[in-house]
């Protein structure tokens, strides 16, 4: 008997060296520190504020788990210049180092070095700025005759005199300026260069919009062209626009690190910026040059190229597959002189063309049940919808697979296959439930699945027109599961 207890006492033991024992050893895999900015800032005798960009990727384990960074880990920050102001260290997921640079009193230019470090990881940035002229300093303009706000840079010798006055129509705006990538600006108030408003030290991309910042560095662009300038005055914040586009058509600008995705085809400009929304990536306004549409998603300037699964032509509003390294361009049957957008979901797997200011609907929960063998129910959940159907299918299902058909709301076609008024449907937008008036619902077979596009009315007017096609899962309720068609 003794013998047997100390068996049993020595199982907890003998458990917990196996577990021991069998616990994968987790190996860490290297980190890294990357300056995504120049390593080189330059900067005019006036000096002015400027961004350092860097990325930072934590270790990560040898298994499928994740060691993030901390949040309080820090970048230490070094500078030995007494004329630039920066702080000693910032947090390390930040993504940027802001800085300032004072004015050169001295008739000789200068330079120093900023560095940046993280355990073993570092970088470093080169500061450079010009030299004050050894020249007596000239008499202040007379102040120019214009109220509001203008444009100075090199494009007029800096002089206020020489001013692209901005017209006020809601914005602030100037329009067909010619500039070069080297071409540097302000804006200014009232003619007073002591009122002004620059930029973040970064090339401004054209179509976004950016922080306008008082003693700003100067603002440029990254290429040659004619531009649009808006300045708005109230939220300091400047759009350098395509002619002919709006403030309102700017999007916001990567953040440091951020991939860049583009939809690259056949359309007016060839590329178009797909901008995050909820679950999506979204182009919208796209218009196609020829029919149809060819087209892949690129990644940071076809770092990455995402195109069909198949090689076939699909239609508006139909979910396309996708995968990276695709071969096959997505063709999609559009209309000529049409505008459309685009949607790319968020996990890089699906696509859809849709009617302009139409949306996709991603189901998050799409369950059924059959009471009997002429009796079923549907419930498609999705983000702010919901609908659940109760319906009669005319005639005896076998298997239980529900028939294929066109299913109404009403009575009014005699045809068997309805809705059953008597027990509960309903449809709900965003929580509220409203009960429905008139419609259809078409139901097909699909391979392990069904495809069924819903179009219908509420009592409240609400016009609902979705798409499933998919398996159908099981209600947690009375009655047999529905099944999916081979």
């Amino acid at each position: 008997m003794k013998k047997f207890l100390l068996m049993l006492m020595s199982l907890p033991l003998l458990m917990v060296a196996c577990n021991k024992s069998s616990e994968p050893e987790k190996v860490l895999a290297d980190h890294s520190l990357t300056l995504t900015s120049s390593d080189v800032v330059e900067f005019a005798t006036e000096g002015g504020n400027g961004v350092i960009a860097f990325n930072y990727t934590p270790k990560e384990m040898a298994s499928d788990d994740k060691v993030d960074v901390a949040p309080a880990a820090v970048l230490a920050i070094e500078s030995l210049a007494e004329w630039i102001t920066i702080d000693s260290e910032v947090p390390l997921m930040l993504g940027s180092i802001s800085f300032e640079v004072a004015r050169n009193e001295a008739t000789e230019p200068r330079e120093a070095v900023i560095n940046a470090s993280y355990q073993e990881l570092s970088f470093s940035v080169t500061i450079k700025q010009g030299a004050a002229s050894s020249s007596p300093e000239p008499e202040p303009e007379p102040m120019p005759s214009f109220e509001g706000w203008g444009i100075v840079g090199t494009m007029n010798n800096w002089g206020a005199a020489g001013a692209i006055v901005l017209e006020e129509s809601g914005y602030f705006v100037a329009k067909g300026v010619e500039l070069t990538a080297s071409d540097k600006f302000k804006f200014i108030k009232d003619g007073d260069n002591a009122v002004n408003r620059g930029g973040n030290g970064l090339a401004a991309e054209v179509d976004y919009f950016y922080a306008a910042q008082q003693w700003g560095s100067d603002i440029h662009v990254s290429n040659d062209g004619t531009f649009d300038i808006y300045l708005n005055a109230k939220a300091d914040t400047y759009y350098i626009m395509t002619q002919g586009k709006s403030p309102e058509e700017a999007v916001e600008p990567l953040a440091p690190g951020e991939d860049l995705y583009e939809v690259c085809g056949n359309f007016e400009g060839e590329r178009v910026r797909l901008v995050a929304q909820k679950r999506f990536l979204v182009a919208k306004g796209v218009k196609f040059s020829t029919t149809p549409a060819e087209f892949t998603v690129c990644v940071n300037q076809n770092e990455r190229v995402y195109g069909a699964n198949r090689d076939a032509t699909y239609a508006i509003e139909e979910c396309i597959a996708v995968a990276e390294g695709g071969e096959n361009k997505i063709v999609v049957d559009v209309k000529s002189d049409t505008m459309y957008d685009i949607y790319y979901r968020d996990d890089m797997s699906s696509l859809w063309v849709m009617p302009e200011g139409a949306a996709p609907m991603i189901w998050e929960e799409v369950t059924g049940v059959a009471f009997s063998s002429t009796n079923f129910a549907i419930n498609l959940r999705g983000e702010g919808i919901e609908l659940f159907f109760d319906f009669n299918c005319g005639v005896n299902a076998e298997n239980y697979i529900i028939p294929e058909a066109v299913y109404y709301v009403n009575d009014d076609e005699d045809t068997g296959f309805n809705f059953n008024l008597e027990n509960e449907y309903d449809l709900r937008i965003e929580g509220v439930k409203t009960k429905l008036k008139s419609g259809t619902m078409e139901i097909k077979h699909i391979s392990g699945g069904y495809d069924i596009t819903v179009d219908v009315e509420s009592i409240h007017n609400h016009v609902v027109k979705v798409h499933y096609a998919g398996p159908i899962g099981e209600i947690e309720i009375m009655g047999r599961p529905i099944t999916n068609p081979e």
